[in-house]
């Protein structure tokens, strides 16, 4: 069994590290690029002019593909797995995809220092990280979007995959910890049960909140097609948004920031936003920092007791990365102690 809780100890940790350290892999070999474009191939196939058929499509286009990436990469884990080196490998490459730590924050890092040298410049550099126009914003606008995409995207690209790798690998221990007269062969590879269940939620994941940032939205040509996957994004990050503003208003006390105000602002205002999760997290940080972040007739978050400048920029990084650090760090102790239990 010591095996089995080490190699799903790495099959966490090890991505989470390859990702911080190394960035998003090239382009041409990252199974999200590859998600992308064959969204934007299959999209005119499964779409169609009636609305009732546009939701079944949806739901036919989200099965198809993460039949083709999920069945794909987990065929070729499995085709893998005579040499057990070469499965964990091969699955912490994968998994690593699926979170983008290093992007996220050194996105918002590249916003600030833009703005600190002309608006211009950061008013271009918030523009491919959220989809209002920005060609007139002011400098706490473009501050204020900067902390909003940051705080919003960390349930997205971290806390979410992280959540659901950490609980499949829980579910594929004690799969393997409660079964009973099993073959030996069974147990010489049943160390791959955890990391085959962590890769395949994982990507389940990422093609589902893929396909809700490509199609999930109202206009015309989405609405209907972009529904269904819509609608399970939401019902994904459902516990790990309000995870993540929970986590936040523990790092902000870890951080010497406004812990009260960020629990008060975010059970206050979590709900000011159309979508049902993305306000927890960031009025968590809209509290935590004293500001009020504004998406001009969508939502308002928090007081503006503090000016928004460049230097909450800095703080909403720091926050963030103590609140990834806060659920790995949870993440590990957890998976430690079902060790010490087992044994």
């Amino acid at each position: 069994m010591e095996i089995i809780f080490f190699t799903s100890l790495l099959i966490i940790i090890l991505p989470f590290c390859i990702d911080l350290l190394t960035g998003e892999l090239p382009a041409t070999i990252h199974p999200v690029v590859w998600m992308g474009k064959s969204i934007e191939k299959f999209k005119p196939v499964f779409l169609t002019e009636s609305p009732i058929k546009n939701r079944f499509m949806g739901f036919f286009m989200t099965m198809f593909l993460i039949f083709v990436f999920v069945g794909g990469f987990d065929a070729v884990l499995i085709i893998s797995s005579f040499n057990q080196i070469l499965y964990l490998v091969l699955a912490v490459l994968v998994l690593s995809t699926t979170f983008s730590v290093k992007y996220l924050l050194r996105s918002a890092c590249e916003v600030g220092e833009n703005l600190s040298e002309d608006l211009q410049k950061g008013r271009k550099s918030v523009s491919f990280l959220v989809s209002r126009d920005t060609s007139n914003l002011s400098s706490q606008e473009v501050v204020s979007a900067t902390i909003e995409t940051l705080t919003e995207n960390l349930t997205d690209s971290v806390i979410a995959p992280l959540f659901y790798t950490f609980i499949f690998v829980l579910i594929g221990l004690f799969a393997v910890s409660s079964s009973q007269s099993v073959p030996s062969e069974f147990i010489n590879h049943s160390y791959q049960i955890p990391i085959l269940l962590a890769v395949t939620t994982g990507l389940i994941y990422r093609v589902v909140n893929t396909l809700d940032a490509m199609v999930g939205y109202k206009d015309p040509e989405n609405i209907d097609i972009g529904w269904f996957p819509a609608r399970l994004d939401d019902c994904f990050n459902y516990i790990p948004a309000r995870l993540t503003g929970l986590l936040m208003v523990v790092s902000s006390f870890i951080t010497s920031l406004d812990y009260k105000q960020a629990w008060n602002i975010m059970l206050r205002e979590a709900q000011n936003t159309p979508s049902p999760n993305s306000g927890y997290p960031m009025a968590a940080a809209a509290g935590a920092l004293n500001v009020q972040l504004v998406k001009p007739g969508v939502y308002t978050l928090g007081n503006s007791n503090v000016p928004l400048t460049n230097e909450k920029i800095d703080e909403s990084i720091k926050l963030s990365k103590v609140t990834i650090y806060l659920f790995l760090m949870t993440i590990v102790i957890i998976l430690l102690i079902v060790l010490f239990c087992s044994f």
